[in-house]
């Protein structure tokens, strides 16, 4: 008997602890496949009424985490958790709140019971992460005034960086002027980097430095800017430079694609030439190196645009990229890609991306790549470039891409260590794969 069919055997027999503990684990590894992930789904259905409200929270996370909706089970999840709601937790509102949204499950009965529970008590959830999930869950949910309405109401003392980017992204569709500077403004009193001042100064608004010390991570990306400034880095290839002394001698923790892997990211670009309706698109954009590099190799001739979740790094990749004259072909987006591609479908419409590069988060690769199917980006033959392939790894996404794609993988040597990583290059011979 295989694998699969002897836990089978063995669901009709699990009780709401076990079912909830075999979901996380099916979660965290991400392995399931479709028949196991359906018995599973149909015992939970059986005693769903038993299970406590953790159990609940942890069921519906796994299921999101590994982006398998099952309605009936996703239903039944939401009428207990309404019948209970005054048994939950924080964290498993938070936690329940959180899995509907990013599964796109919409359920107004439910979004409405978790936005009066949090409203009823605001302080409650104002720590993280229930404060920066509850925030994305409600502008998922379609509720962006109340999302909006609850950043400002914790954005003071509370927050992550990433929140900020959600605001800003939300602005992204508004093009407000004055909600962008304000939310930099608040950003800035949070997180007092210097590209963040010289963001707001672009925008008309002189900030003073707050005399707040900043994380050790910031202190590090912030004395990369000033390193690269005080070379008189100009040009393009200067700033580059300067980006890889500044790690071969005083920042380590500094890890671009550069050396071998920014050669076939380089030759990737030149054997998939873009056209005037295409654009370049990398995930996570971290100082701005990698868009540096492609925008310097596009020159005008196409357009590259960035992602990246921390607005703090979106304002240092923007702030390098103005020193490098490159502004007008490289485009920094703020906010999560699984949000921002929407909007770069309505930007820059269906089949516009010839080109894709990902260094960002290995266990998400598949679903980026997925997401970027779902919304019809791919451009005709579009090249495909994943760098850390091998290490952190992603190993759904290599086995889907060679599953799919021509696929090539190539062994070098991680930038300034001596490990072996891989980088993939896919090429897509349709729109349709």
């Amino acid at each position: 008997m295989c694998a699969v069919a002897q836990r089978l055997c063995r669901l009709p027999g699990f009780d709401p602890q076990n079912l909830a503990n075999t979901a996380w684990a099916i979660a965290t590894f991400a392995f399931g496949d479709r028949p196991l992930l359906d018995a599973f789904a149909a015992r939970s259905l059986e005693i769903i009424t038993q299970f406590e409200p953790q159990e609940l929270s942890n069921t519906a996370w796994s299921f999101a985490r590994i982006s398998f909706t099952h309605e009936p089970l996703l239903d039944a999840i939401s009428a207990c958790s309404l019948q209970r709601v005054s048994e939950l937790s924080v964290q498993d509102v938070t936690t329940i709140a959180w899995s509907f949204a990013q599964l796109s499950k919409q359920d107004d009965p439910l979004f409405a019971a978790i936005a009066a529970e949090v409203k009823a008590d605001l302080d409650a959830f104002a720590g993280e992460p229930s404060a920066s999930m509850i925030t994305w869950t409600m502008w998922r949910a379609g509720r962006s005034e109340l999302s909006m309405e609850l950043f400002q109401h914790w954005a003071e003392d509370t927050f992550t960086p990433e929140p900020f980017g959600l605001a800003l992204l939300d602005n992204e569709w508004w093009k407000d002027m004055s909600v962008e500077v304000e939310v930099l403004r608040q950003l800035h009193g949070a997180f007092p980097v210097r590209s963040i001042q010289v963001a707001l100064a672009k925008l008309g608004l002189k900030a003073t430095m707050p005399l707040r010390v900043l994380h050790s991570g910031l202190q590090k990306v912030a004395s990369l800017v000033d390193a690269v400034e005080a070379e008189g880095a100009g040009s393009a290839q200067e700033i580059l430079a300067a980006c890889e002394r500044f790690a071969r001698h005083k920042g380590q923790w500094l890890k671009v694609a550069g050396l071998d892997k920014a050669e076939i990211l380089e030759m990737g670009l030149e054997g998939r030439q873009l056209q005037p309706s295409e654009v370049a698109l990398e995930f996570g954009v971290f100082i701005g190196y990698t868009a540096i590099r492609l925008g310097s190799a596009l020159k005008t001739a196409a357009k590259v645009i960035s992602l990246e979740v921390s607005p703090i790094h979106v304002c240092v990749a923007r702030h390098l990229l103005d020193l490098g004259a490159l502004g007008h072909v490289c485009e920094v987006k703020p906010g999560q890609a699984k949000d921002a591609l929407a909007l770069l479908a309505e930007e820059f419409g269906s089949g516009s991306a010839g080109f894709c590069f990902m260094d960002h988060r290995g266990t998400i690769f598949h679903q980026d790549f997925n997401l970027l199917q779902r919304h019809d980006l791919f451009a005709q033959n579009a090249r495909f470039i994943a760098d850390n392939t091998l290490n952190p790894g992603a190993p759904i996404f290599l086995w889907e891409r060679f599953q799919e794609c021509k696929t090539t993988c190539f062994a070098v040597t991680e930038f300034l260590a001596e490990h072996e990583d891989w980088s993939s290059v896919s090429d897509c011979s349709s729109r349709v794969f």
